[in-house]
């Protein structure tokens, strides 16, 4: 009777959607900032899943069962791995409004996050979305995201479009089309590359074992 209490009324911890969040602090999970309607849902549904208001109750869920581990130190299994992928996607969609067009990491950035929103979006199934990224676990993806938004945020800071911004594209494009698989340099270089019967003899030094 008394581990059928604890497990069942006393202890949240073994009930996830109401768990304890730093005590003190909301919970984003169960209390979002943002709350939408049923009416804004259905104005909504026929937009991209990027402009879209985020629903945080409709990643909570998911089909089939979690893991009980992920296999590697230091990555805990994810009980919200949707919703915890979806939060992030669009953090970083945030940061790369900020970057400019002519940067071209932007436009990759911006591409993969919203194949992968699409994706979560579109399926419940944990394993599906991890066939179909092929990325790994889901949470490794969540790991990945979260390095993702670090970059981004750090490019913001540091502005690296803004070093190379004087670079002459024609240049670029010539030394590009002089690259061969023979030659991958756009400036003469010296090969090493020998037959047998033209290899030069190596100099002969004291550890060579060679007569003085």
């Amino acid at each position: 009777m008394f581990t059928k209490t604890l497990l069942t009324k006393n202890l949240s911890i073994f009930r996830p959607s109401i768990r304890n969040f730093r005590y003190i602090l909301r919970n984003p999970l169960t209390q979002p900032e943002v709350t939408i309607s049923e009416t804004e849902k259905e104005a909504q549904k026929d937009l991209p899943v990027w402009d879209r208001i985020f629903d945080h109750r409709k990643y909570m869920e998911h089909e089939g069962p979690l893991k009980i581990s992920t296999g590697l130190a230091m990555l805990d299994v994810e009980p919200f791995p949707r919703l915890k992928l979806m939060k992030l996607y669009y953090m970083a969609l945030e940061e790369i409004r900020d970057l400019p067009d002519a940067y071209k990491y932007k436009v990759v950035s911006e591409e993969l996050t919203k194949f992968r929103m699409e994706i979560v979006d579109q399926n419940k199934s944990i394993k599906k979305i991890e066939e179909l990224i092929g990325y790994g676990m889901v949470e490794e993806l969540i790991f990945a995201a979260h390095n993702e938004l670090k970059l981004l945020k750090i490019v913001k800071r540091w502005k690296p479009w803004e070093e190379y911004g004087d670079y002459d594209d024609k240049q670029f494009d010539e030394e590009l089309s002089n690259m061969n698989s023979d030659h991958w340099f756009a400036e003469p270089s010296e090969t090493y590359m020998h037959e047998r019967h033209d290899k030069p003899e190596r100099p002969a030094t004291s550890g060579s074992g060679k007569d003085e």
